[in-house]
């Protein structure tokens, strides 16, 4: 395979007018081209580096991205993707990489991604390193015309005023362009140069959320033949020091990680050594590609809106990588988001429902930086202990195996914060009286009810009730003898796209729980009822954003 990825669209900006403008190319910036140019919004998007991936992140697909992934029709590619379909995705935890295993938690290839979510949806998490992620992303969004990517053109800087926002870039090929947008989406990363020209602030439980790693794309040539464990998707090491090391094409090709001690600033030799020094002298060599230190944090701007310009991804939240939450929740913050800035752009919602984006995704948001934080400091509590490699120490080994079962089998049992978001407060969410279900990270329970995802049923045809949500809003006529013509003559008077689905069985009555549910264009149900609606002006007006609640 090709070490790295094909670069981006380089070319000249001739457009001096937006609707969007999204500074950053990385995963959560093109899903936002895609999402917003299938809303037929004309997207300029811009980032400083060459789009080429060198370095591998981010392999851990979840469901709910997944179901984001199969409405754009990309879903199916991870089938072709340079990590073989086959491959065991287990995760296994080792004294060493020559020694014991201590515990494994097993997980289906990606050939059969449907099987981790126990029929709760139509897909279901993958591993798909972003060689290969990244450039299926890309190419679905040059596929719209109306969406421009452009590589190499750095943003200099930025006016917001009242009737939108200016931007200034820059490259070396073309020079300077000032562009014009209604709207600015800061997709730039952690350490967003957006974020802090706005000077929005962030809040972090703890100074101790912060660590420094290091992280190296290392060629271990027939490292799995030479070490006694089983097929894995990441190795747990326990000696000689605390390191993963996470499996890009399920042959050679390995992500190493470790943390760093008070002033260790390795080298590349240094990582060569240490690395070597993990896996064993059965190994020829350790042919280090690339080697990157990087800080943690658990972090969540304290706004992801200021005027006319919108946070999302790692800009406007930080979070440890264990449980692979980073990019699938800012995935989430693009579902969110794209179809309030086409519903302001299109004039049938006023600006004031962009608030809502804030209200909605930083408390999931937080939810999820505090799992990837226990998750993280679950991982921390397991010390090196040269005992275990010991032939001996068998009893040793298994408490060590029975804890971190224990303890670290939550991360990769997280669907119910996959799917399980909930906007049940939100502002444009018309409560039904029921409960609010409990709020388990490891278990969901599929509930229609309002505020939370529409669930999953499996139709007569093969297809999921979900593949009928087409990112518009879609009133879902459960009962024959149900009239929802009324919710849906409201839509059309105030000029709102809707699409009416009928599905006449009894399991989605009985997942439903209702006649009629109106699901948003991000998939969330926003009202539900045993009838339809008694004024359903009021409750289109309030799931757009258009009246204040009652």
């Amino acid at each position: 395979m090709s070490l790295t990825s094909a670069p981006g669209a380089t070319g000249d900006i001739r457009d001096d007018a937006y609707d969007v403008v999204i500074v950053g190319g990385g995963p959560v910036g093109v899903a936002t081209a895609v999402e917003l140019g299938l809303r037929r919004l004309t997207v300029l998007l811009v980032d400083g580096e060459d789009g080429v991936v060198r370095y591998p992140t981010a392999e851990s697909i979840d469901t709910a991205s997944m179901e984001l992934l199969r409405r754009w029709g990309i879903a199916d590619a991870v089938r072709h993707s340079g990590f073989p379909a086959d491959a065991p995705r287990d995760i296994a935890f080792v004294s060493s990489m020559t020694g014991y295993e201590l515990a494994r938690f097993p997980r289906p290839a990606n050939e059969n991604r449907r099987d981790t979510t126990h029929g709760c949806s139509p897909e279901g998490g993958v591993w798909w390193p972003k060689f290969w992620f990244d450039p299926v992303l890309r190419e679905r969004a040059a596929a719209e015309p109306t969406a421009t990517l452009r590589y190499r053109w750095t943003c200099d800087g930025f006016d917001d005023s009242a009737d939108g926002v200016t931007i200034r870039l820059s490259s070396t090929e073309h020079g300077h362009r000032t562009v014009g947008a209604r709207y600015l989406v800061a997709c730039d990363g952690a350490a967003s140069t957006v974020r802090k020209a706005l000077g929005i602030g962030a809040l972090r439980d703890s100074v101790d959320v912060r660590a420094r790693w290091q992280g190296a794309f290392v060629r271990l040539s027939a490292l799995r033949h030479h070490i006694p464990h089983a097929p894995a998707v990441q190795y747990y090491l326990v000696n000689p020091r605390r390191m993963i090391l996470g499996s890009l094409d399920g042959g050679d090709l390995w992500r190493v990680t470790y943390p760093l001690k008070d002033g260790e600033t390795p080298c590349v030799d240094d990582v060569r050594a240490t690395v070597a020094d993990a896996v064993g002298s059965g190994l020829a060599a350790v042919d280090v590609l690339d080697a990157r230190a990087w800080s943690g944090d658990a972090v969540v701007a304290e706004s992801f809106r200021s005027g006319h310009v919108l946070l999302a991804g790692d800009a406007a939240h930080r979070m440890w990588p264990s449980g692979g939450h980073g990019m699938n929740t800012g995935l989430g913050d693009v579902a969110n988001l794209g179809w309030k800035l086409e519903a302001v752009l299109r004039g049938w919602a006023p600006d004031s429902l962009l608030d809502t984006y804030t209200a909605e995704r930083r408390p999931h948001a937080e939810r999820l930086v505090r799992r990837a934080w226990h998750n993280y400091r679950a991982d921390n509590a397991i010390l090196p202990d040269p005992t275990l490699d010991d032939p001996a120490a068998d009893q040793a080994r298994d408490r060590t195996g029975e804890r971190i079962v224990a303890t670290r089998q939550t991360e990769w049992r997280s669907l119910g914060v996959q799917l399980g978001v909930r906007y049940s407060n939100s502002p444009l969410i018309v409560p039904d009286g029921t409960p609010e279900p409990p709020a388990d990270p490891e278990l969901y329970v599929p509930t229609a009810r309002p505020g939370h995802r529409a669930p999953h049923v499996a139709l007569a045809d093969g297809r999921s009730v979900l593949d009928l949500f087409r990112g518009r809003f879609t009133i879902l006529n459960l009962a024959p003898a149900t009239d929802s013509a009324a919710l849906a003559t409201a839509f059309h008077h105030r000029a709102i796209p809707v699409d009416e689905e009928r599905v006449d069985t009894a399991a989605a009555r009985e997942s439903y729980q209702c006649a009629i549910a109106l699901v948003r264009p991000d998939g969330i149900v926003a009202w539900r009822g045993s009838a339809r609606p008694v004024d359903p002006e009021s409750v289109v007006d309030q799931v757009t954003g258009r009246a204040a609640p009652n």
